[in-house]
Parts: structure tokens; C-alpha cells; sequence
């Protein structure tokens, strides 16, 4: 059970809430706050654990990092008081003191802890044993069944996935990397790393490793195909340094700070056509021949600023079953390696057809 001087802790700095909380602090412009959803169990010991840490994170915060909490109801079958104990929680809720039910539970107490709230303990009694209640713990365990989850605590901040006990510097941490990522995300748009019109019927993703030797050809023939579908292709290029390329992943995050200030092409033109020139100093200096501030750039490099924005393309590919460079997505449809220029056409002009075809079906 959490010590009593915690619970007057959490009495004393959290308004009486529901099962959701937010840190109140504001976000940079296009950054949306950190998601954390926790899934845990009251009768679980490490749930009880790491409760502390993530209560702290709730309260305090991370660096002004404006957040938002959920908790879900994940009461594990093993554990033959776990279903009550959310329930009285639940029914805590209905009153304004979920948070601080939660603190006072792993236990099987409830009608004590609920008068020393200073609950109406007749609504307490009627919401603890209603169906209401039991079909809000119901609805928060099927979404940990269909997310698969099997233990407890389980952690989501912004969608990734953390299972068991952390402590507060390790949830630090992971918001603190989540806040980067984000605001990589917002900051370098795909549009900044794309050609041609954003509403092209065909859409072609080019997953491509700078310090790959067949990444040229294959962003000329993509080059090529763009100028005989000047109106219907749309090139995106998605960041994929291969791991057994040393100087691909600094190179990736080069050229997405150079397509912060609307120079990507120009930069990875440069560096496919003289891949001799991927280390540090001679990106820095090619930032400022493409009339970019060296001095920023250089910051921006040695703080990896935008090495979540090249993970965030990483992995998007890996979740598509790619795994070398480069491979080239025609509306969803992979080419991997270097196409040949009548592979591209047959690809595009497929996409099309069934664009067209797609069209006629919805004027009927």
C-alpha cells in the first residue's frame, strides 16, 4: 500500500478528477502534448511500485513538458481482488476522487478508504456494485485484450510501448524523447522532403540510404519519371540509413536539417554525387555553400535534433517489411532495388487506371 504521507501529498497538489489529469504546461507551436496511458492492476505488486514514479511524473511533470495522463482499468484474472478494487475506484471516480482512491488501494479496504475521502458512502455502495461500473472496468480491460497486452503496468506514451516498473528518471526519459520526437515531427513536415503537387493521384516512396551506391540511380530514374508526370506523380522521400553504413545515419540527419530551411534536394543531390562527403566537418560545410547559418546547423547536429524525425521514417519502413535500400512504394504497391525505367511507367499508369477506374465507380 502507498505510504500515508504520499496520499497527503497528492491530496494536497491534485484537484479532486476522474481517471485523467493533465500537466499544465504550453506546448511549442504545432507540438501536441506527450499521450501516457497507463494499464494497471490494484492487487499487482509492481503496479504498486510503480505507482509512485508515475505519480510524481503526473504531478511534477517533466521540464514543462505539457502532458496528458489516462488510466486504464487492467485487472489481471489471477488476482481475485483486483476486479472490486478498480470498481471501487471506478465508483470513486463518479464522486471526484479517482486519484486519490488509486492512492489509497492496493488494498482491499474500500468502504474505509471511501469514507475517509469523505465519499457519500451510499453512492459509493450503489456505484461499487453497479453495472455501470463493472462495464467501465469491462470496456478499459478489452482495450488492453485487443492491444494484447498480458501483464502489468503497461505503459503508453504517445502509442510506443513500455511494460514493467520504471523509475522516475526512466520515465523522464522516455517522456523527454517523446517530446523530441514530436516536435521533429512538427517541425520537419513531409512536404519539406517531397516534389510535386501534395494532391497527385500516384504518390511514389522512395525509402533510400544516403551512403548507399545505389541510391543515385535509382533517385534519377525517379527524377526522370517525374518529368513525364509532371501533374499525377508525387516523390517522397523517406530517411533509411542502413545500420552497416557508419556515416548514413549523421548524413539522414543533415539532410533533414537542410530541409528545415527548404534545401533537401540541393543537400542529398550533393552527397549522392560525392559520397566521400558524409562526415561531420564536410556536411557542415556544405550547409553554408547552400547559404544555410553553420554555426546552427552544427548545433543542430551535435544535439542529434533531428534524429527522431530519420528514426520516425525508419521505422514506418520497417513496419512495411523493408529492409535494404533503396525500395520505392507506388501508392503502397514495392519495388525494391533500382527499377528500370519501364518498371516505374508500368507501375504509375497501373496506379493510374485504377485511379480512373475508381473514379468512374463512384459517379454511378
Amino acid at each position: 500500500m502507498i505510504a500515508a504521507c504520499w496520499s497527503l501529498l497528492v491530496a494536497a497538489q491534485l484537484a479532486a478528477g476522474g481517471s485523467t489529469a493533465s500537466i499544465p504546461a504550453a506546448p511549442a507551436p504545432g507540438v501536441e502534448p506527450v499521450e501516457i496511458v497507463l494499464f494497471s492492476d490494484f492487487q499487482c505488486p509492481f503496479c504498486a511500485r510503480f505507482s509512485q514514479p508515475f505519480r510524481e511524473l503526473q504531478i511534477k511533470g517533466i521540464d514543462g513538458i505539457a502532458t496528458t495522463v489516462r488510466f486504464k482499468h487492467f485487472p489481471l484474472p489471477m488476482h481475485p481482488k483486483a476486479q472490486l478494487a478498480h470498481q471501487a475506484a471506478a465508483a470513486a471516480a463518479e464522486q471526484g476522487k479517482f486519484w486519490e482512491m488509486h492512492d489509497l488501494l492496493f488494498g482491499n479496504h474500500f468502504v474505509g478508504y471511501a469514507q475517509s475521502l469523505g465519499l457519500d458512502l451510499d453512492r459509493f455502495r450503489r456505484d461499487l456494485d453497479s453495472d455501470r461500473i463493472r462495464q467501465i472496468v469491462d470496456a478499459d480491460r478489452a482495450d488492453g485484450q485487443n492491444a494484447r497486452i498480458s501483464g502489468t503496468p503497461t505503459l503508453y506514451v504517445n502509442g510506443r510501448e513500455y511494460v514493467g516498473n520504471r523509475s522516475f528518471d526512466q520515465l523522464a526519459q522516455i517522456v523527454q524523447g517523446e517530446r523530441r520526437r514530436a516536435r521533429a515531427l512538427a517541425e520537419i513536415s513531409d512536404t519539406s522532403m517531397s516534389l510535386g503537387p501534395a494532391n497527385a493521384p500516384v504518390t511514389l516512396e522512395v525509402f533510400a540510404d544516403l551512403q548507399s551506391p545505389v541510391s543515385r540511380p535509382a533517385i534519377d530514374a525517379l527524377n526522370g519519371l517525374m518529368k513525364s508526370y509532371p501533374s499525377e506523380v508525387r516523390l517522397q522521400f523517406r530517411n533509411f540509413p542502413l545500420a552497416f553504413h557508419p556515416q548514413s545515419a549523421l548524413a539522414h540527419e543533415a539532410a533533414v536539417t537542410a530541409a528545415k530551411a527548404g534545401r533537401f534536394w540541393e543537400f542529398i543531390t550533393y552527397l549522392l554525387d560525392h559520397p566521400e562527403s558524409l562526415r561531420e566537418p564536410e556536411l557542415i560545410a556544405l550547409a553554408g555553400r547552400l547559404g544555410l547559418d553553420q554555426a546552427s546547423f552544427a548545433e543542430t547536429l551535435h544535439e542529434h535534433r533531428y534524429a527522431a524525425r530519420v528514426e520516425a521514417d525508419l521505422q514506418a519502413g520497417v513496419k512495411k517489411g523493408i529492409r535494404g535500400s533503396p525500395a520505392i512504394l507506388v501508392n503502397g504497391r514495392r519495388i525494391d532495388g533500382v527499377p528500370t525505367r519501364q518498371m516505374l511507367t508500368e507501375y504509375v499508369e497501373s496506379a493510374l487506371s485504377l485511379q480512373r477506374q475508381t473514379e468512374q465507380l463512384r459517379k454511378r
